[in-house]
């Protein structure tokens, strides 16, 4: 007697709510992804095996680039926008709304006092060209006490955190480490890359 055959078929499975889920998550990412700003100078930074890393907030970067120039990095734009209108009264610069609303969109910077509305001025294609001379820490004119101070003011959280080129002029470094003494910063942190562990430990 022949065996009945049995009708199989096969498993079909919609794919249709996977890829709503997939399109959705990347769609997230792409939105919540914060874009990293261009550097406005080199900074090779020196190695080192801690592996204590800087938090994501609250954090006032001061940056020695590889030609001895000193920048400053403030994160939030809210902050950037009352340090902007403090710096304006402080310096008598005489910004207009424009200039200090292009200075709200700068993450980071370093230019003079004197120079700081001319930069203002420029288009984005200009400052491409444009280069920053660094922020003054001459010991008769040091303005990156007056941009620390006045950043401190409005977020008495921030941490500071000094990132040097490895090939920069340690006579800079002295500058702006006696800057942060004078205002009784005594602890702040330094960025270096990460480097192996040796193997014995």
């Amino acid at each position: 007697m022949g065996q009945v055959k049995s009708n199989k078929k096969g498993v079909a499975l919609d794919m249709t709510a996977m890829c709503d889920v997939a399109f959705l998550l990347l769609t997230f990412f792409i939105l919540t992804a914060k874009m990293k700003t261009p550097e406005p100078a080199k900074f090779d930074v020196p190695s080192s095996i801690s592996d204590t890393k800087l938090p994501d907030d609250n954090v006032l970067r001061v940056s020695i680039s590889d030609q001895g120039a000193v920048f400053l990095t403030v994160a939030e734009q809210g902050v950037r926008r009352e340090l902007i209108q403090e710096i304006d009264k402080m310096y008598t610069l005489g910004l207009t709304d424009k200039q200090k609303q292009k200075f709200e969109l700068t993450e980071t910077f370093g230019v003079p006092m004197n120079e700081l509305k001319f930069f203002l001025g420029l288009t984005d294609e200009q400052k491409k060209d444009f280069k920053q001379k660094g922020i003054v820490v001459d010991s008769t004119n040091n303005e990156l006490k007056g941009w620390v101070r006045v950043a401190k003011t409005i977020n008495p959280q921030y941490r500071i955190a000094l990132k040097g080129d490895r090939t920069s002029d340690y006579v800079i470094f002295k500058r702006v480490i006696a800057s942060f003494q004078e205002m009784n910063l005594n602890k702040f942190s330094l960025i270096t890359s990460m480097e192996a562990k040796p193997s014995g430990e």
